[in-house]
């Protein structure tokens, strides 16, 4: 990814997705579950603030 979102957790959350497009099938489900993870625990994060 060449862009940054300015939040570390997103990016390292959206290279995790990239990297996952070329991962099998089985891996791209474990990668997708945990983008999913992160991105809401960053939401949930914000929320609180």
């Amino acid at each position: 990814m060449s862009e940054s979102t300015g939040d570390a957790r997103v990016d390292s959350a959206l290279t995790l997705l990239n990297e996952a497009a070329t991962a099998p099938l089985a891996e791209q489900v474990t990668a997708f579950e945990a983008v999913h993870r992160a991105l809401q625990d960053t939401l949930a994060s914000v929320d609180e603030s």
